[in-house]
Formats: structure tokens, C-alpha cells, sequence
């Protein structure tokens, strides 16, 4: 069992192994850019997001800066539904 499997299967895992490492550097390199976008860049932002995540649902957003391990890779959002209180 590698590493990464051990890392979502419970087990011990050593944290430093360059597969993890390389990895999660790749996942914080995205993350760098999305924090990086211009307010005005909101398509840019939108299509970092779906790289970035396990799952983004309709409606997400999420404003820079943003801080997270792995870059959010690993978490899941479902569709935003807002509603307007009066």
C-alpha cells in the first residue's frame, strides 16, 4: 500500500514521502494562483476552483485569500442555494 492510500485509509502514514509531497505541492501551486486572481477575473476563479476540489456545486464562490491544506483537493461542496431575508 502506498503512502497517499495509507494517508485516506486510517493508517499511519509518513507525511514526507515524495509522492505526497510532490502531490500537495501541486495542489498548493493552484491554490497560489487562485489566491493571486484580480476581483474582475471571476471566470478564472470559477474554472481554478473546479481544478482545485473534489467538488464545487452550482453557486459556490469562494473569496481570496483562501487558506487549506492540499489546496481543498479533498473537499466536496454541493450546490449554494441563497435566499434573500426581508
Amino acid at each position: 500500500m502506498s503512502e497517499y492510500e495509507k494517508l485516506h485509509s486510517g493508517e499511519l502514514y509518513l507525511p514526507g514521502d515524495e509522492g505526497i509531497i510532490k502531490q500537495q505541492f501541486a495542489c498548493l501551486e493552484k491554490l497560489y494562483d487562485f489566491n493571486q486572481t484580480r476581483p474582475s477575473e471571476f471566470a478564472k476563479r470559477k474554472a481554478l476552483l473546479k481544478e482545485m476540489f473534489a467538488e464545487i456545486g452550482e453557486g459556490c464562490y469562494i473569496e481570496p485569500p483562501l487558506r487549506a491544506n492540499w489546496g481543498g483537493k479533498h473537499v466536496h461542496f454541493g450546490k449554494m442555494s441563497m435566499r434573500i431575508l426581508t
